[in-house]
């Protein structure tokens, strides 16, 4: 009895002992937080309307009439992992019906805390059986954004062919035809409020330590038929003019979710004046 009481002392003394500990850390952790000004866990960064508000009609592009957004199944949602996303056709209305690529259909998946990248084309699509043909960096110029200013916009422009035999998993099937006409995407990422066209620069902007939120948006433009990679280019770069700014007033506003620790680390980097 006096042997498995000593050893139930010792368990116990073990226990606090490791109690005290991890409670120190934690303590220094949370001191070195606050005088760092650092973020270790970040805050959901909240949508400023919900991508469905994204309007209907975006300059000369237009939903077409009886055309509704694309809903997701259970099983699909938890391998894309958000619920916030926007599937939706449009038309460009300027061009005569059934011209090559005057259908797009804009997809954007928002993940609110920069813990997860979303599913790109050159990965889902090949994974369905589509034969990727063309994958290149392409700059759209003269992209107006919502705050007024006019940039230039880096997208991946991606083209793919569907070989024989190829499965009809998405609904984006087309046969491979003759004259340089394929299926052709382009997307980009807008993170933290700046933009990158790779998911290896995605997870390399992630970070911000003395941030309180962090989240990233896939913008992608697909083109719903078969075109060449110039009639593709040439509207998905017009969609892009036409839908970034309306896209921007409802994904978060960074400046303004991040101006009080902006001001703090500002505040830190100033010298003390001596006393």
């Amino acid at each position: 009895m006096t042997s498995l009481s000593r050893n139930n002392k010792n368990l116990i003394l073990a226990g606090i002992t490791a109690a005290a500990i991890l409670g120190a850390g934690l303590v220094s952790l949370e001191w070195a937080q606050a005088q760092m000004g650092m973020v270790l866990q970040k805050t959901p960064t909240p949508l400023q309307a919900p991508l469905p508000s994204l309007p209907r009609t975006l300059g000369v592009f237009k939903v077409p009439p009886g055309s509704a957004d694309e809903r997701l199944s259970a099983e699909t949602l938890a391998v894309l992992g958000t619920h916030d996303y926007l599937i939706r056709k449009y038309e460009d209305t300027a061009m005569p019906p059934d011209s090559p690529a005057s259908l797009v259909q804009i997809n954007l998946n928002f993940y609110p805390t920069d813990f997860a990248t979303p599913h790109v084309p050159n990965v889902c699509w090949v994974g369905a059986g589509l034969q990727r043909v063309k994958d290149n960096l392409i700059t759209i110029k003269n992209v107006p954004h919502a705050d007024g200013k006019v940039t230039d916009l880096p997208m991946r422009f991606l083209a793919f062919a569907k070989p024989n035999g190829a499965g009809s998993g998405m609904p984006l099937m087309f046969s491979h035809q003759s004259g340089g006409e394929y299926i052709n995407t382009a997307y980009t990422f807008q993170v933290d409020g700046k933009y990158a066209p790779n998911t290896q620069q995605v997870s390399a902007m992630f970070w911000h330590a003395r941030s309180k939120y962090g989240y990233d948006c896939k913008i992608e433009v697909d083109v719903l038929g078969p075109s060449t990679r110039a009639e593709a280019r040439k509207t998905i770069s017009a969609f892009i003019r036409a839908a970034l700014p309306a896209i921007e007033r409802i994904l978060p506003n960074w400046k303004k979710l991040n101006a009080p620790s902006a001001q703090g680390a500002a505040a830190m980097n100033k010298k003390v004046p001596p006393s």
